[in-house]
């Protein structure tokens, strides 16, 4: 920020986000956010992932609230949007416009040399929770035999990956008071196949399963076929099935993830059952 010291005032925890540690700070009369990597979070993300990704989003226009990153200690400095609204996930309109974000860096032609494998995430997510006895319930061994049938036709189709968001859920869409609409937080980033970033924001949102399938209508538009809708219908179970496990981890560190752990769970079930049926 080319400053003094002295000028960095006004610093406020900010607590939103359950891997990292934020301040709000002003500088200069403008405000920012410096946001601190949480404890194990080395573990989990690839910052140099982020990094890139990020520089992609301000220049597609997506997050132009970065400022800089580390991309080897994971902390960062961004603008800091003020009287912000979070996205509704039942307002149609600006889910469309959240939609077409997402879209727009799919079908950019961006590419970043890291990968967002779904099923080496999982598996590693398995070991952890493995390690801290999480996994000692019934449903587990059931979930994951569907997963992994949904994988057998997955597998079948094309790769078709793109640079994805991955951590694409309501909080992360940002309005400010302009009506200007933000994607932020680009930590899980990586190429991988674009249902995963609508299977995320499906399964974040506590859709029905109607309601999921309009969604997942509006992002294919004339592209749609119900071939394409049951690979993102399985796609949303996967990843259901992915931040299950990840929240079951989060609760081993101690950190309550809420009514999302239920959610995904639940998820996880039904969105398998509809893809398989």
């Amino acid at each position: 920020l080319r400053c003094k010291e002295e000028e960095i005032k006004d610093i406020k925890p900010i607590k939103m986000g359950m891997t990292n540690t934020s301040f709000k700070f002003s500088c200069k009369e403008k405000s920012y956010v410096y946001r601190h990597p949480g404890p194990g979070t080395e573990l989990i993300i690839n910052r140099k992932s982020e990094f890139d990704s990020m520089k992609i989003a301000k220049e597609l226009s997506l997050d132009d609230t970065y400022i800089y990153m580390d991309k080897d200690i994971g902390w960062k400095i961004s603008k800091y949007i003020e009287n912000v609204k979070i996205l509704n996930p039942f307002d149609k309109k600006n889910v469309k416009r959240a939609i077409s974000m997402l879209k727009k860096l799919h079908t950019s032609g961006r590419k970043t040399n890291f990968k967002f494998n779904i099923f080496d995430e999982i598996e590693n997510f398995k070991i952890k929770i493995r390690n801290s006895h999480r996994d000692n319930f019934d449903d587990m061994s059931l979930m994951n035999d569907k997963i992994y049938k949904l994988k057998t036709f997955l597998d079948k189709d094309d790769t078709n990956e793109c640079i994805c968001h991955c951590d694409s859920y309501d909080p992360n869409f940002l309005i400010d008071k302009e009506n200007k609409m933000y994607l932020i937080d680009w930590e899980y980033s990586g190429m991988t196949h674009p249902a995963v970033d609508l299977g995320t924001f499906i399964a974040c949102s506590d859709y029905k399963v109607e309601e999921a399938v309009e969604v997942i209508k509006e992002y294919l538009e004339e592209d749609y076929t119900p071939n394409k809708l049951k690979t993102y219908l399985g796609y949303t179970a996967i990843i259901s099935f992915y931040w299950f496990l990840w929240a079951l981890h989060q609760d081993s560190l101690g950190k309550n993830v809420g009514k999302y752990l239920y959610i995904w769970y639940k998820y996880t079930k039904i969105y398998a059952k509809e893809a398989l049926e």
